[in-house]
């Protein structure tokens, strides 16, 4: 038998640990990267209205027409349009995409994220 001054390295099933775990993360991102990806995406379809200068002029379904066509060009499907709520007051109008994502992870776990994408836009005096 081999003293431990003389062994080095890991087993093969040390190795196969290993692999194993930096496979189950990888799993996991894969799921979850396109996720987030497509949240910032919404994000930045919110946060677009606070440049539009003609957006006191619109009404709230016009709005919400506007945030479809722009999720429909980014590929976006995970928001209904009962997920969409805008408020429009004298001086301020506030949009909020308001919605969760369940992917199917195994077997019978999913995973659910939730977002609150919202911006608050003040116009008028």
């Amino acid at each position: 038998m081999r003293t431990p001054q003389h062994q080095k390295g890991m087993t093969a099933i040390g190795w196969i640990l290993i692999l194993a775990l930096i496979g189950c993360v990888v799993f996991f991102l894969l799921k979850l990267v396109p996720i987030y990806l497509d949240g910032f995406t919404i994000g930045d379809v919110v946060s677009s209205f606070k440049t539009d200068r003609n957006i006191a002029s619109k009404s709230p379904r016009q709005i919400a027409r506007e945030i479809h066509k722009r999720l429909d060009i980014n590929m976006i499907h995970d928001v209904k349009p009962e997920d969409i709520s805008i408020d429009k007051t004298d001086n301020l109008m506030t949009i909020e995409i308001d919605y969760e994502v369940r992917e199917h992870l195994v077997g019978n776990i999913d995973i659910v994220v939730h977002f609150d994408k919202r911006a608050s836009i003040p116009f008028g005096t």
